[in-house]
């Protein structure tokens, strides 16, 4: 039985199925025929159930000869092809090759260049044989197949190619990439590993060809006279050119492209080039497992964790997540089951990329697929996260029509819980913040540090059972922030405002009530003070390091004053989330760096919380008239709950800040009484430990063994700068030279003004924080840096939003600032001069043509 036509029926075989759907592709393949299973089922069913007696199956295949009704068949449509004038190609098709999972790579025979029906019988018999080889049967074996393999057999025009290989639509390796490996001539050498061939890898959300690697190819495989193939030598002119034309490359890419989409699986393709007319050979199914891509994302949350980041911070903030956001999947009614079956998502919404925290994107997405609005609520999630570009790989969950009203009643009934959560901050956020203080103001009372050992996992529990797992009501307002700012930013771009974000920052600006301006308010209020006693005010710019002692004992009216500030505001500072940190309650000369910029300075900037925000609610009020009434109703609603929102938000995460202090207290105390039992060297060191390794007794002895394995790892990885977008696998792209003058720099400018002056980098809280009347350089800055800025020039930050707080307060204070300027903290150094303007953006390094020798002993 010869199958012959534009549809295809069971029995033709794997191989030859993905032709028939390749032409249906509208993709042109050439002429082929099919010899049918049936043809061969007589000798198959000779055998044993269990296949043992491949090798009399094999020796019959072998001599199989066609009928006369076939061959009669046959030869009709061979004259049809000019054959024997044009070769054919025979190929097997196995009815299980081919398969989603097994495609039987290299192990049935195919025979080219064939010219006399002699050869092509034999052929015929060989390919239908390769099918009970040994290495078929092994291959059976090892992946449970059936192990009586049923074979078809291809019969096809051949093409002469100038060039062939084969296309991976999505490379297994990248699965960003489509790759597409060629040779000149015949690919066999290609696909048998003999021949090196150029190798071409397209950007598939793009379709830019973004790396190539071109072969030099001495010889090329092309058809014998009589039978075969036959190297040839390659024209020197040809030999390091690419063997496919840009044209015809792109129109391979978009074609093997289609047919993925359409097929719904990435396709292993192999394709011919003739007279640059493509011509598409066979196409499976990729059997190897396309890892997951997966981004990483540190945009926003390097604002809390910047740098490197010790592990059991690390440890402690994956469980924070995990905890508080299945509290929140809780409040909206998502099922126990359903949590639970999410428990590696959860578990894992963070990761640690080279020492540093990142957020694990797919996750974060993959949670919001829960919720009703995916695409919505990720867009508007990509905002809140600072994401500067989109990702793309996690696709919402379609559901048909059916599907939608069956979760119709309990989607209602999401949003209806939701709602009334929001609805209920006003009483829930003050309620949650009673409850805390009162918690804040016992756990105090006790020093932590005066605890024995077996009282640090009685503390920590009860931190955890009071605090941190009941902690949703943050998380709803956060969400509840998230929606409307997503809301209103797109209703100000209705409006015709042309920068939503950054107009919203000084729309809301004026908020006198914002929680992250109280504590630079209280310390000018603090510095005030110091300023009108001349002992005092000397001997805190002497900065001694028993300063706090020395106030203690000779200003003790002082020292009250910086004490109630300590324990108001002492976990607030640079760093302030990540427990290894030294805060102002840990050390509390830290308090007087800060203070030391308010009284060397000539002047301290007063917040005008009001400034900056009436110009833009003028504006506001102009663009409004020509809207309709219920538009402008809406849009003012809205951005009074979202300001509302917003001081809810800034005041609960000092609460967070406080509630990451009394982790550090408890964990710090721990240390400590392991440095006391000989089992740690310092104090500190118990923060390259993990959560769960601070609970195993077993593992105490060896504390001190990996702690210095991480320490090593991690300065380690201090030396190293890493992206802000980490994505896993990536492509090894080729880096771009960028052309730019050393002395020039260039980032967004967020408040404009021009200044030169001393830059002071700060890269980690121990850093000098003698920052007056200096420029300042941060990688990231948080709630915890502004009490540095009043007395500062200018800002320059390497990755920063220009809608985050600090920037928010920058402009407040009237300070010119950068953001975004790319590898800034090690392009520049403390001491150095520049000149910045905060409205170009531009950043200026001052080289000052001649400098005074300093003098040495050796000096004449």
């Amino acid at each position: 039985m010869i199958c012959y036509g534009k549809t295809y029926r069971n029995g033709i075989g794997g191989k030859a199925e993905g032709l028939y759907k390749l032409r249906k592709l509208g993709m042109q393949v050439p002429d082929f025929l099919v010899i049918h299973y049936k043809n061969f089922k007589g000798i198959i069913s000779e055998s044993k159930p269990d296949g043992s007696e491949s090798e009399l199956i094999s020796q019959k295949l072998l001599n199989y000869k066609l009928p006369a009704e076939d061959w009669k068949k046959l030869d009709k449509i061979l004259r049809k092809w000019d054959f024997p004038n044009t070769p054919v190609v025979v190929r097997s098709s196995v009815l299980d090759e081919d398969a989603a999972k097994n495609a039987f790579p290299g192990i049935m025979q195919s025979f080219l260049n064939i010219f006399t029906k002699q050869e092509l019988e034999r052929a015929v018999g060989k390919c239908a044989a390769s099918a009970w080889s040994p290495t078929a049967r092994a291959y059976r074996k090892q992946h449970n197949l059936d192990p009586i393999a049923r074979p078809a057999v291809i019969i096809q025009q051949q093409v002469n190619p100038d060039a062939s290989g084969v296309a991976f639509t999505t490379f297994p390796e990248f699965p960003q990439e489509m790759a597409i490996h060629a040779v000149l001539g015949f690919a066999e050498g290609l696909m048998n590993g003999a021949a090196e061939g150029d190798e071409f890898y397209f950007e598939k959300a793009s379709g830019k060809l973004h790396r190539q690697i071109i072969a030099t190819k001495t010889t090329a495989l092309r058809k014998a006279e009589d039978q075969g193939l036959k190297p040839v030598a390659t024209i020197l002119e040809k030999q390091n050119h690419p063997c496919i034309e840009k044209a015809v490359l792109e129109r391979l890419f978009k074609t093997a492209q289609a047919a993925e989409k359409t097929c719904g699986v990435p396709l292993d393709i192999e394709f011919a080039i003739k007279n640059q007319e493509l011509y598409f050979l066979q196409a499976r199914s990729i059997t190897q497992k396309i890892p997951e891509v997966v981004v990483y994302d540190n945009s926003n949350i390097q604002e809390s964790y910047c740098g490197v980041t010790t592990p059991l911070t690390f440890s402690f903030a994956s469980r924070a997540y995990k905890t508080v956001y299945q509290q929140t999947m809780q409040v909206l009614g998502i099922s126990k089951n359903v949590i639970s079956r999410h428990d590696h998502i959860l578990s894992n919404l963070l990761a640690l990329v080279k020492g540093r925290i990142y957020y694990n994107i797919n996750n974060w997405y993959r949670g919001l697929q829960l919720l009703p609005s995916f695409k919505q609520n990720k867009a508007d999630m990509e905002l809140m996260m600072g994401l500067q570009e989109p990702v793309d790989f996690i696709e919402d969950l379609k559901k048909n029509l059916a599907e939608k009203i069956k979760l119709l009643p309990k989607l209602a009934l999401n949003y209806y819980r939701l709602w009334r959560k929001i609805s209920k901050l006003h009483k829930l956020v003050p309620d949650f913040q009673q409850h805390f203080q009162k918690y804040y103001a016992e756990f105090y009372k006790i020093t932590p540090q005066s605890l024995p050992s077996e009282n640090f996992l009685q503390k920590k529990k009860g931190l955890d059972e009071n605090l941190i797992n009941s902690w949703a009501i943050p998380i709803i307002n956060d969400f509840n922030v998230m929606m409307l700012n997503g809301n209103v930013l797109r209703k100000l771009k209705k409006a015709g405002i042309q920068n939503p974000e950054e107009f919203l920052g000084r729309y809301l600006s004026g908020d006198q009530e914002i929680e992250s301006t109280q504590p630079t308010i209280a310390m000018m209020e603090v510095a005030e003070i110091a300023t009108k006693c001349k002992e005092l005010k000397n001997l805190i710019l002497s900065l001694p390091h028993n300063l706090h002692q020395k106030i203690e004992k000779e200003h003790p009216v002082f020292f009250r004053e910086v004490s109630y500030f300590i324990q108001r505001y002492g976990d607030r500072t640079v760093g302030e989330l990540k427990l290894e940190t030294q805060t102002m309650r840990v050390e509390p000369l830290i308090f007087y760096k800060y203070l030391r910029n308010f009284l060397s300075g000539e002047k301290i900037r007063k917040i005008n919380l009001e400034r900056v925000s009436e110009k833009a609610k003028a504006k506001l009020e102009n663009l409004l008239k020509t809207k309709s009434f219920f538009f402008r109703r809406k849009l003012q609603k809205n951005l009074k709950k979202l300001q509302m929102a917003i001081r809810y938000r800034e005041s609960l995460r000092l609460e967070r800040t406080r509630l990451f202090g009394m982790y550090r207290a408890i964990y710090r105390a721990y240390g400590h009484y392991q440095l006391e039992n000989g089992k740690l060297d310092n104090v500190a060191d118990v923060f390259y430990l993990t959560e769960k390794e601070l609970v195993q007794a077993g593992i105490i002895d060896r504390f001190k063994s990996i702690v210095a394995e991480r320490k090593a790892e991690f300065e380690n990885y201090r030396k190293i700068e890493v992206q802000s977008r980490v994505i896993v696998p990536f492509p090894p792209l080729k880096e771009e030279k960028v052309v730019s003058a050393p002395n020039l720099f260039k980032g967004q400018g967020c408040y404009p003004g021009q200044v030169s002056g001393e830059i002071a980098v700060i890269k980690d809280p121990g850093d000098s924080l003698d920052v007056n009347n200096k420029i300042i350089c941060a990688q990231r800055t948080d709630p915890g840096w502004a009490a540095l800025f009043p007395t500062c020039k200018g800002v320059l930050i390497e990755k920063g939003s220009a809608l985050s707080h600090s920037v928010i307060l920058l402009r407040e204070l009237g300070i010119p600032t950068i953001v975004n300027v790319p590898g800034l903290c090690n392009r520049l150094a403390s001491g150095e001069k520049i000149k910045m303007d905060g409205g170009t953006g531009e950043i200026f390094r001052i080289e000052e043509k001649y400098q005074t020798p300093k003098t040495t002993e050796n000096s004449v």
